[in-house]
């Protein structure tokens, strides 16, 4: 019953410091985020400013064309954000699909332009926020550099 009980408390203070290293991880990342927002020039500033912008309109005119099926699937909160995509993915009609393909080459194009007039060390850092945005701190898998 004893070792039980150690186990047991063993388990949980782990799941605590578990979830105060998440908040901190994150709290960490927000403020490289906010660091790097802060050495940007102004117009670099609006550039920024104008790709989450042209990202959250792209967002809101899809989700005008979804239906009940799908706006039951992206509402779902018992699904990751993976989760999500996967389920929704096959239920986008043609008309959807052909706006996030555009929507997807205009932000790589805008995002290019962007990092063009980044400086060596802006870019260094924009590069590595991304990279900790998408994939956490394993990156890409299966990919390697040669």
């Amino acid at each position: 019953m004893k070792s039980i009980l150690v186990a047991m408390a063993m388990i949980i203070s782990m799941t605590f410091s578990l979830s105060a290293q998440t908040g901190e991880a994150h709290s960490k990342n927000k403020g490289l985020k906010k660091e790097f927002y802060q050495s940007l020039s102004e117009d670099q500033k609006a550039e920024l400013d104008d790709l989450r912008q042209v990202k959250k309109n792209h967002k809101s005119d899809m989700e005008a064309t979804f239906t009940e099926d799908q706006l039951a699937i992206i509402n779902d909160e018992s699904l990751s954000k993976r989760e999500r995509r996967k389920a929704l993915m096959p239920t986008l009609s043609e008309e959807q699909r052909e706006m996030r393909k555009n929507h997807k080459e205009l932000m790589k194009a805008k995002n290019e332009e962007f990092k063009s007039k980044l400086t060596d060390a802006q870019l260094e850092e924009y590069e590595g926020l991304r990279k900790k945005q998408k994939h956490g701190k394993k990156g890409k898998r299966g990919k390697r550099d040669h």
